[in-house]
């Protein structure tokens, strides 16, 4: 295939913008397929995990292709909503351009931000589709500005609606002064028609500007222009692709997905304005066997390589990956190299992706196109598969941490046998989830990047893996330690049941250690009141009662035991004696030198527009927390905050509530401090009742 007819978009933008009605428009239009689906009503060929149609949004990426006056169009429909932008980040490290779909009736979403800064760390060149201008309150103007104020692009509207009565009536195409009417059949061409007469004034003017972009982008151009030159539609066009593929700005168009207003001037300016995979850099990466740093330009001549873009695992269809191809050619039976985990795998039929169908791919697959392969065994998003005699591994994009941790308890036994295995598919699915477990707690954790993301990630493991969880917050990781010192503590252990008996008495200091210090054993017995090969069993006891504090049962921290004198029987006395004796001697003395609670605190950095400052300090202080300082940062403020963690656990829903969705943080642990003594004795209470309950 000739790599020049080959296009490779990702659509995105705002949640309930319209990116997935724009991609069934798309395909509706090209005849890619035979109805144009409707996430409404559930009919969308994009969204159609049972998850995302109960929702009625995108939860992941989604893949189908078409043909456009002879040109090959791979399409990403990518999730708009905070929970899954991590899916969107996958996507845009696939696409060789986007298209931003913005909501002309409610543009104040602020997922767009986020989005259009990894399209520009990407160097991505797209397109601004304005959406629902059909609606009664669409503001093509307002959301322009609103669109350029929260993600400082430069746009160049080359499309213009007309509005009368209320109704959308046509779209100017700002370069051949012309407008376009509805069509009168659905899938077919847009009918021309006069510009009217009220709208020819403004019309001109943004020709004009337009102009000025396009001459801006290439030098010959702009020396015509300066020196008076009337550039040609064809010279504009040629500027403005220039323009669009260097990043110096986005061509705006405009209409309804859902009536198809518009679809054919866009499609038509994805064929005019984007690049085909050759006119794209190069992609670099590490050799894996000198580890030197190597290219691979997207050509068809260039040793094979490409890059798993997502992994979607069915219980009976087995594993589906799907991957992007940067270089040379990918046939079915070829043997190629996972250069991840240096395993080779065997590729067999290749498939085109088409919602949830697939369909099978006869000839080899070119540089941007995108493809799947079936049960690739060690294989995951990510990955890169190559040329086993050139290797070379991408990197793939860096994914956020996750924001919202929950214990997953299962239901029965039956889903305690089957988790693990279900969580590690989800995991292969999704890699924006976490799962690990706490030590410490015996809890199984899973981690995600919202509510919404948690809950339906459950969903999904009860649909395909019939495994039933409950999910409840993590237990926090108390632990108990001293704030004094006590000397001569003494403790005698004597049991005498007949035959043999246990006696063992030791003489224990007992101190505070500095936080962090962890634990100290020293030994400074003198003389031979105790012999020396009891003592490995005194300080195994007193590991053993660190364990479990006598406060609330916490593991114990920063103490110092300094074991300096004893007794023994030199019948009666032995190993299990001493480590009997220790255990208690230890609980005995940690009683005596004020016992306190440890809290674990973390390090939130958290980033807001300058408008919400006052309310994330004034939610700070109320949760315990100090504001440690603020800097600048690109998209406003940088909050830097140490707070208990028992305070935050659920911080990512409070801030979205507070920010509407502008905040984002990230939180790592910090240290240990005291709890509060009435936050304390709250908490022991709260301890005590439950394991009362948990006993009856």
């Amino acid at each position: 295939m000739d790599t020049k007819t080959v296009r490779t978009i990702a659509i995105v933008g705002n949640n309930a913008s319209g990116k997935t009605t724009l991609a069934e428009a798309m395909l509706y239009f090209t005849k890619a397929v035979p109805k144009q689906g409707k996430v409404d009503d559930g009919t969308s060929v994009m969204d159609f995990e049972p998850e995302e149609i109960r929702r009625k949004i995108s939860i992941s990426n989604a893949f189908h292709h078409f043909m456009w006056n002879k040109h090959h169009i791979y399409l990403m429909d990518t999730p708009g909503d905070d929970n899954f932008l991590s899916e969107t980040r996958i996507a845009l490290h696939g696409a060789d351009a986007v298209i931003f779909v913005v909501d002309a009736t409610d543009p104040t979403k602020p997922q767009a931000q986020k989005i259009a800064a990894v399209v520009k760390e990407l160097g991505l060149p797209g397109i601004v589709f304005v959406n629902k201008m059909d609606k009664e309150n669409a503001e093509f103007k307002k959301t322009l500005d609103f669109f350029r104020a929260e993600t400082c692009c430069n746009l160049v509207p080359i499309a213009l609606p007309i509005h009368e009565k209320g109704t959308l009536k046509a779209i100017i195409d700002l370069v051949q002064q012309k407008a376009y009417g509805h069509p009168v059949d659905t899938v077919g061409p847009p009918r021309a028609m006069a510009i009217p007469q009220q709208a020819q004034d403004e019309a001109e003017a943004m020709k004009n500007n337009l102009t000025e972009f396009s001459a801006e982008s290439d030098d010959d151009l702009l020396e015509k222009f300066l020196e008076g030159g009337e550039l040609t539609d064809e010279e504009i066009m040629k500027g403005l692709r220039q323009g669009t593929l260097k990043g110096g700005f986005l061509p705006v168009m405009c209409g309804s997905a859902s009536s198809l207003t518009g679809v054919s001037m866009l499609l038509d300016a994805v064929l005019s304005m984007f690049p085909s995979p050759d006119e794209r850099p190069g992609l670099d990466g590490e050799d894996v066997k000198t580890k030197k740093t190597v290219s691979r330009a997207p050509l068809s001549s260039e040793p094979f390589s490409a890059i798993v873009l997502k992994t979607m695992v069915d219980p009976y269809a087995g594993k589906l990956s799907v991957l992007k191809v940067i270089s040379g050619e990918l046939n079915s039976e070829m043997s190629v190299l996972n250069a991840n985990n240096d395993t080779m795998e065997k590729i067999g039929q290749l498939l085109l992706i088409e919602g949830k169908a697939q369909s099978v791919r006869t000839i080899p697959a070119g540089p941007g196109e995108i493809v799947a392969v079936a049960k690739l065994k060690d294989t995951r998003t990510g990955d890169t598969l190559c040329d086993g005699s050139r290797p070379v591994q991408f990197s793939f994009i860096d994914l956020p941490s996750p924001v919202l941790t929950y214990a997953v308890v299962p239901k029965s036994r039956g889903d305690e046998e089957k988790i693990t295995q279900a969580l590690a598919k989800l995991q292969e699915e999704d890699p924006s989830l976490w799962v690990s477990r706490n030590a410490e707690t015996a809890e199984l954790l899973l981690s995600g990047n919202g509510q919404i993301h948690i809950d339906t990630s459950v969903e999904k493991m009860e649909r395909k893996f019939g495994v039933h969880v409950d999910l409840k917050l993590p237990k926090i990781p108390y632990r108990e330690t001293i704030k004094g010192v006590q000397k001569g503590v003494v403790y005698r252990h004597k049991k005498q049941t007949g035959g043999a008996g246990q006696f063992a008495e030791v003489h224990f200091d007992i101190s505070a250690m500095p936080r962090g210090g962890g634990f100290e054993f020293e030994e400074a017995l003198v003389g031979m009141n105790v012999p020396r090969n009891f003592v490995p069993a005194v300080e195994k006891g007193i590991h053993e009662a660190m364990q479990v504090g006598p406060i609330a049962g916490f593991p114990v921290v920063d103490v110092k035991v300094r074991f300096y004198d004893g007794k023994s029987h030199e019948v009666d006395s032995s190993e299990m004696a001493f480590k009997l004796a220790a255990i208690q001697c230890f609980k005995k003395g940690m009683m005596d030198a004020k016992p306190i609670m440890l809290e674990p605190l973390v390090k939130l950095t958290i980033t807001v527009p300058d408008d919400y400052i006052g309310d994330i300090i004034g939610d700070l202080n109320s949760r315990r927390g100090r504001v440690m300082g603020m800097e600048p940062g690109e998209s406003g403020q940088k909050v830097l905050a140490i707070t208990p963690m028992s305070e935050v656990q659920r911080y990512v829903l409070d801030l979205n509530a507070m920010t509407g969705g502008r905040g984002t943080f990230v939180m790592e642990p910090s240290h240990y401090e005291e709890v509060p003594g009435q936050i304390a004795d709250k908490l022991i209470a709260a301890l005590n009742e439950a394991k009362a309950a948990s006993e009856k």
